[in-house]
């Protein structure tokens, strides 16, 4: 994926932008079927698309196309993807590469060009999103399939919401989170502002430039408030942990992803095992903890450091030798790791969840961006 020229910055920031909206609109709540239209005539339009259409399976074995936003939508409503097919094998597969990879869609006896993304619903199986242009149209960008996989996540969280049980007890806690973070983090980040404020203004002033004693002072009572809301943070978020325990592995992922779409800006694409309630089953709890935490850290690095425009991640359990292994990557496409910068925390405390299992992490450089590589051997089960 190449670095975005200077010209393409002000187009860059417009699509992040408008993915924003998207998400704040998926995350706000509403009728799943408002959702749905909207994200499904926001392919279409943005992607310059005859027509935007999401395939949803009918049976274990079977695809059709549920939802179409386009002029052919009477023709391609309710049509079949036959399982013998590029698209019907990849989705049977969970296949995530091949289903990318599609030009043509098996949609009638001449197949318009497609561009196609993943749409994972959970309970509701493995889908697709797809954009259609015609046959001779013009060939689709790797912007474009950007914007496709950041959709095709909204649409996967779209679908994924009315399970999440929203209830008056749920409503409560979010009450209680509000009070403690702005009781607590919030009025210690308000008095660090206001330090560094004065302290500002003091610099500014003619005639009344502080002592080095006075400016050192300042700092160090900021730090000090950072870190002060950076601990009464954890507390808060430790406190949720402990009351949401019953939340399997694959939900705590996947809840992870969607937090982390109002940082950077999009949807972060994730890929895990065909069968994810086998590798909830499989991982011991201390381990699956901090699975969860690795991919958390390494999303917020990605949205405070990185400037990407596109993060995967993939969780991944496999056997090596005699051995099961965990194993959790992190990419973007951002601008690396600065090799001036001496302290990252994010990276050491990655790499203390690794070794307290025995495991090791590396940071990958690519061309462009970073992968952060996790992985750990399971113990032996007796």
């Amino acid at each position: 994926m190449s670095t975005p020229q200077p010209s393409t910055i002000p187009s860059v920031r417009a699509d992040r932008a408008r993915i924003q909206d998207l998400g704040g609109a998926v995350l706000a709540g509403g009728e799943t079927e408002d959702l749905l239209d909207l994200l499904l005539h926001s392919a279409r339009t943005d992607l310059a698309a005859r027509n935007a259409l999401l395939v949803m399976p009918l049976t274990a074995e079977s695809w059709s196309v549920e939802l179409v936003d386009g002029p052919d939508a009477a023709e391609l409503l309710g049509a079949e993807i036959p399982p013998d097919s590029a698209t019907g094998a990849a989705l049977h597969r969970a296949d995530a590469d091949v289903l990318e990879a599609i030009e043509d869609l098996e949609l009638g006896a001449q197949p318009p060009r497609a561009l196609v993304g993943v749409v994972d619903a959970a309970e509701h199986g493995l889908g697709a999103l797809a954009v259609l242009r015609p046959a001779d149209g013009t060939p689709f960008t790797a912007a474009d399939r950007e914007r496709l996989d950041a959709l095709a996540g909204l649409l996967a969280l779209t679908l994924r919401a009315p399970t999440l049980g929203v209830s008056s007890e749920i409503d409560d806690e979010r009450g209680r989170i509000a009070r403690d973070l702005h009781d607590l983090a919030i009025q210690e980040l308000f008095a660090v502002g206001m330090e560094l404020e004065a302290l500002v203004d003091s610099l500014e002033a003619p005639g009344m430039t502080p002592s080095n004693a006075r400016i050192r002072s300042s700092v160090a009572t900021s730090v000090q408030g950072v870190e002060n809301a950076v601990a009464q943070i954890r507390q808060i978020v430790q406190s949720l942990r402990r009351e949401r325990t019953e939340a399997t592995l694959t939900e705590q992922l996947r809840h992870e992803v969607g937090l982390a779409t109002a940082g950077l800006g999009f949807v972060p694409s994730m890929r895990l095992p065909p069968h994810p309630a086998e590798m909830d089953a499989e991982l011991p709890p201390e381990i699956a903890e901090d699975v969860v935490a690795v991919v958390r850290e390494c999303l917020a690095n990605a949205a405070r450091h990185a400037h990407a425009t596109a993060v995967a991640v993939s969780v991944s359990v496999f056997s090596e030798g005699v051995d099961r292994v965990v194993q959790v990557n992190v990419s973007d496409n951002g601008r690396g790791i600065d090799p001036t910068v001496r302290r990252r925390s994010g990276l050491a405390n990655i790499s203390s969840r690794a070794r307290r299992h025995s495991g090791w992490v590396d940071a990958l450089g690519l061309e462009p961006g970073t992968m952060i590589s996790w992985r750990v051997t399971l113990p032996p089960t007796s």
